[in-house]
């Protein structure tokens, strides 16, 4: 393991149950939010995984793993990835907290001992989405968006679950990526993986 993350797992040992293992891991950090999340994201993404035929339990294990970065303080997450020679984009360096993803599957990789180059993949683009996605990250995206509890109405969240649950999950995505092109000049950052899924999606559709 990378020194720079061995503050960030104080005696902490693997078993061989990665639920527990995630419990274990944020109960040390304190942090009941991400891990409350984290287990609405695991138990979604091994329901449509089997809507889709994916494999459940990999979908399970990545939304176990997909947050795991959150330990980490955003006034750090810059820091700690150019150690671990994360590949940063111009945008990142702007608005660090986006490589959240980046960082839990490098975690994912130095802590968890998951070497799955489908499963890190998932976890890496679990935010923006990315081009040329596979099955995995489609549900692993997809299920994090749509495991959110966001106050008041948001019908584009409904709109993407009718799509999901009838087997149109592309068409899922696309709304999202599309609500978050809509809203481009509001938000800190527009990152350039979602970019170019949406443009792709876009010519299928």
């Amino acid at each position: 393991m990378n020194t720079i993350l061995e503050q960030f797992v104080p005696n902490f040992k693997l078993t061989n149950d990665l639920k527990y293992d995630i419990q274990k891991f944020f109960t040390i950090h304190n942090d009941k939010e991400t891990l409350e999340h984290t287990l609405k994201v695991a138990a979604e993404a091994r329901r449509v995984a089997q809507l889709y035929n994916a494999d459940p339990l990999k979908a399970e294990q990545v939304g176990l793993l997909h947050d795991i970065s959150n330990v980490i303080p955003v006034k750090e997450m810059l820091h700690v990835a150019e150690v671990l020679s994360i590949e940063i984009l111009p945008e990142e360096r702007t608005y660090a907290r986006i490589l959240h993803q980046k960082l839990s599957k490098a975690m994912a990789f130095e802590i968890f001992k998951i070497d799955d180059q489908e499963m890190l993949s998932a976890i890496e683009c679990h935010t923006t989405m990315k081009p040329h996605s596979s099955l995995l990250d489609k549900v692993l995206f997809i299920s994090d968006k749509i495991s959110w509890e966001l106050p008041g109405d948001h019908q584009y969240l409904k709109d993407i679950r009718t799509k999901v649950d009838e087997h149109k999950i592309t068409e899922g995505i696309l709304i999202y990526l599309n609500n978050i092109w809509e809203q481009r000049d509001k938000l800190k950052l527009v990152h350039p993986w979602l970019i170019k899924a949406r443009e792709e999606l876009l010519k299928q559709f």
